[in-house]
């Protein structure tokens, strides 16, 4: 097959070997994502002890970051000409280890060198400034990266399904392990998280490297070097079916940082909230229910990726995204019905008649629906990246990769930071209590104040934290939450999604990019004639049917 002047193609199928090699870097571009949403929160507000609230502007800041080195490392990618490793997988070569020094830095837990919020809040944005700078320099290569692999509809599925079942798996057990492993009610003012992180940062590291050294790309394209302004940058805006996949991503990203963000305390302090607090007091095991329906939940997402093929090649992808927003909606909107723990009523003598809650078991199957409802999210707009940017080429007439993953990850980096920053702005107003760090002169005067006073001072009584001495300080783990902050955090992981969602599903319903349709604008970009009029005749109907 011939393409446009200086494009090369060598083969239409991926070798199942390349397909393993390229699909290991998303070890780390699911696994990390997994871990800093659903142990980020935690660790930073019960661990280093950074109030909520701060963590909307902190999480805002660092997205921000992420988003503004986006186009640039997408031009830099575009304009290198390929090499031994390509235009992509150099970058991912040579940034890798940045990933795992990044990684640790982003957990370090900053109570050890200063009980200063206002220090604590600067060294946690330039870590994560450092981190998120390395993780660009690799995943807007690597997003470039698979578009390269193949042309061909049905083996870039396949591929994709491939890359898709490594991240999955990946964030199954960077869900389960990690947890294991850190802990706030560890009590060890978080030097396990930096063990924890300097364990999965080589690991990532590693996978990284597997790819850029092992995975051989089928497209290989000259540099195209363009101007770094605005007016370029969002050039692939112009493509309407380009804003579409990005809708259904940005969609899926942000109701996933959400619930991912904060599952774990919704079900410590809502679901499982007596059980939480018993434990942490008396430092008792426990099941680990919120961990275990997390990871079947990621699970589930492997389960469905064949369901959600056959769907995309019997119906089309857009059937396919709806279909799994749909399940989601469906079962999310059914856990507002789950029975939390809690003290509900006093029998006749005075005792305290206590409610069980929703059992295990049903907890863990509406973590599996969910799974299964997510996978189709998922895996449409990873999956529809390459045929977007096949589309792009037909539109503009050369092949920018970089600059498309550039701007996909700024806009989806974007996505990722109001579906994080907005949960803590509202749960932080609602009286959400954060671990304290105070000095044994002020804990043994709090032991003698007034319930009142305490409140006034630490937003609880002493009697909700589990006082921890070590460090120099006396550490304050709050064991329960305010009636408000439970309130607030059970509307906000479960309505925000839901609302998301709806608006994916819309933007779904819109996407017109068949397989026929891909393989008729990959058949016209291979063309030679096009200065012809037939060609741009050609080109204008397939750009209507879009």
């Amino acid at each position: 097959m011939s393409k446009a002047a200086g494009t090369e193609i060598k083969q239409s199928k991926v070798s199942f070997g390349n397909k393993l090699a390229f699909a290991c870097a998303d070890i780390f571009g699911g696994g990390s994502f997994n871990i800093i949403n659903f142990l980020f929160t935690p660790f930073l507000t019960l661990v280093v002890g950074i109030p909520m609230i701060y963590l909307t502007p902190i999480l805002l800041l660092t997205k921000l970051w992420d988003g503004i080195i986006d186009p640039f490392i997408g031009k830099v990618t575009d304009g290198k000409q390929p090499g031994k490793f390509g235009k992509r997988r150099y970058f991912m070569l040579i940034c890798a280890p940045l990933v795992l020094l990044g990684f640790v830095l982003l957990f370090f837990p900053w109570n050890l060198i200063t009980s200063s919020v206002a220090l604590k809040c600067v060294f946690v944005v330039l870590m994560y400034m450092l981190y998120a700078t390395a993780q660009s320099f690799v995943l807007i290569p690597y997003y470039s990266h698979a578009s390269e692999m193949t042309d061909d509809f049905n083996e870039r599925n396949k591929t994709n399904a491939v890359r898709i079942a490594f991240s999955i798996a990946s964030s199954t057990i960077c869900v389960a392990v990690p947890g294991m492993i850190a802990s706030p009610t560890k009590a060890d003012n978080g030097v396990s998280y930096i063990i924890m992180a300097a364990i999965f940062g080589f690991i990532f590291t590693v996978s990284i490297l597997v790819t850029a050294l092992f995975s051989r790309e089928q497209i290989v394209t000259p540099a195209v070097k363009t101007k770094l302004n605005f007016k370029e940058f969002i050039r692939p805006l112009k493509v309407k079916t380009y804003r579409q996949y990005l809708g259904m991503q940005m969609c899926t990203s942000m109701a996933m940082a959400v619930m991912s963000s904060f599952f774990f305390t919704f079900c410590d302090f809502y679901l499982r909230r007596l059980t939480y607090a018993e434990a942490t007091v008396s430092g008792a095991g426990r099941f680990p229910i919120a961990t275990v329906a997390a990871a079947m939940m990621f699970v589930a997402q492997i389960l469905a990726l064949p369901l959600y093929l056959k769907l995309i090649k019997a119906k089309s992808k857009r059937f396919a995204y709806i279909t799994g927003a749909g399940v989601w909606i469906t079962v999310v909107a059914g856990m507002f019905f789950l029975p939390a723990e809690g003290k509900i009523d006093f029998n006749a003598s005075g005792a305290i008649i206590t409610a069980e809650g929703a059992p295990n078991w049903l907890v863990i199957v509406f973590g599996l629906f969910i799974g299964l409802g997510i996978g189709g999210t998922v895996f449409v707009p990873h999956s529809s990246f390459g045929d977007v940017c096949d589309v792009g080429e037909l539109y503009f007439g050369e092949r920018t990769e970089g600059a498309f993953s550039g701007l996909t990850n700024f806009l989806n980096t974007a996505a990722q930071a109001i579906g994080l920053a907005i949960p803590p702005a509202i749960i932080g107003l609602a009286g959400y209590v954060e671990t304290q760090y105070v000095t044994t002169d002020v804990y043994n005067a709090l032991k003698t104040a007034t319930e009142a006073e305490q409140i006034d001072k630490l937003g609880m009584a002493l009697s909700q934290f589990k006082a921890t001495v070590g460090n120099g300080s006396v550490q304050l783990l709050p064991v329960s939450q305010t009636d408000s902050a439970q309130l607030a955090l059970r509307l906000t992981f479960l309505l925000l999604p839901i609302v998301i969602m709806i608006i994916g599903i819309v933007i779904a319903s819109r996407y017109k990019l068949t397989r026929d349709l891909q393989a008729k604008i990959v058949e016209a970009n291979a063309r030679e004639d096009k200065d012809g009029e037939d060609f741009k005749q050609t080109r204008d109907e397939l750009l209507k049917q879009l």
